[in-house]
């Protein structure tokens, strides 16, 4: 005699699996529905399973380190300079990833295999979803002749010309440093620090930069009337084509002589997940979801000065997209353009050389709207 369940027997409805629901902590340039994408994307592929947005959005090393410490999410986005720095603590709270479970990785540029930023003894802790050049940007409209050195910035001619970004700290603080012919390993090593001489002189550098700009200004809400008064501006150029069209400018990017600063974002699966074999296959499914180049593309809309890791990404360019980039191609990724992370020791010296430059240039009321960690 065949058994039959218990609940058929009497005349109950087995119980659907409910599905997994996970939580995304990402920068808030995703494309619109992609949560409703990724649920049917699940489905597919035989997986009910949502995603949703974790608000506030990421901002910093330590809202990341936050929400992996809490499981308040399960897959975040670090950029690149995130997993090692401090005392490298996010790599406690992460999964290394199993390459084999992700369709789609076979489709990433070469360029971003086997990084060295997210490794751990022979494992990566994170697949590459994107990499911006942290750029001078300048409306093309009041300057025809683009400037070729971020060394404009510290022109006092152009007080209240251009808006300063706030991101994170430390891309500030490394233009400033390529801005006066140093070598990037100065800034990595810590070495500029050992140099008094050289210490002053990009603090008085900074300090005059930040005496210069109108202000501080943040892109994760694509504030377009935060340039609308600019000449000149720091960024990641996600919204430069928006504020073209909403204030009708025309910013570019400029190419700098003492060469390009990268970041990269990419994607990690919280080490909690691990505990639960449905809630890690529906992560693995969210980030192949986000490696497919539907997705990447879509990304890419309007915003030309970001690449994506999948090589078949890029869709054509707009003759808006395409007025935002400068006549020569931006640089090819290299892993040594990316800012670099920053031993702990190191990173609160920095931040005390950025806290003394901004005493300096009177610009301490503007700096609070800022998303840096400089008090932690």
């Amino acid at each position: 005699m065949r058994l039959l369940p218990l609940c058929w027997l009497l005349g109950m409805t087995p119980a659907l699996a409910a599905p997994v629901q996970l939580k995304l902590l990402e920068w808030g340039y995703l494309p619109a529905g992609y949560e409703q994408q990724f649920a049917d994307y699940a489905k597919a592929h035989g997986v009910e399973a949502t995603v949703s947005r974790i608000e506030p959005l990421l901002t910093d090393f330590d809202s990341v380190y936050r929400a992996l410490r809490t499981r308040s999410a399960d897959v975040v986005l670090p950029t690149s300079y995130f997993y090692k720095a401090h005392h490298q603590p996010l790599f406690k709270l992460l999964l290394p990833i199993d390459f084999s479970r992700l369709q789609h990785y076979a489709e990433v540029k070469p360029a971003l295999k086997n990084t060295e930023y997210d490794k751990q003894g022979e494992r990566n802790y994170s697949v590459p979803f994107s990499y911006a050049m942290f750029s001078l940007a300048y409306d093309s409209k009041q300057v025809p002749q683009a400037p070729t050195s971020w060394q404009v910035l510290a022109n006092s001619s152009l007080s209240g010309q251009f808006a300063e970004f706030c991101d994170q700290f430390e891309p500030l603080l490394f233009s400033v440093l390529l801005s006066l012919g140093k070598s990037p390993a100065l800034f990595a090593s810590g070495e500029m620090l050992a140099d008094k001489t050289l210490q002053q002189e990009v603090e008085q550098q900074l300090s005059q930069r930040l005496q210069a700009s109108r202000g501080f200004w943040f892109n994760q809400a694509n504030r377009c009337e935060d340039l609308r008064q600019q000449t000149f501006a720091t960024t990641w150029g996600l919204e430069l084509v928006e504020c073209n069209k909403q204030n009708e400018q025309q910013w570019r990017i400029a190419m700098v002589q003492e060469g390009a600063i990268y970041a990269l974002d990419a994607i990690s699966i919280a080490r909690h997940v691990g505990d639960d074999p449905a809630r890690l296959k529906a992560a693995y499914l969210l980030v192949d979801f986000l490696l497919s180049a539907p997705l990447q593309r879509q990304m890419l809309v309007g915003t030309p000065t970001i690449s994506a890791s999948n090589i078949a990404s890029r869709p054509p360019l707009s003759p808006q997209e395409q007025a935002v980039l400068p006549d020569r191609p931006l640089p090819e990724f290299d892993e040594r353009l990316l800012v670099p992370a920053l031993p702990a020791h190191i990173k609160n010296r920095y931040k005390r050389m950025v806290q003394q430059a901004i005493v300096a240039s009177g610009k301490e009321g503007l700096v609070k709207q800022c998303p840096w960690d400089l008090d932690n």
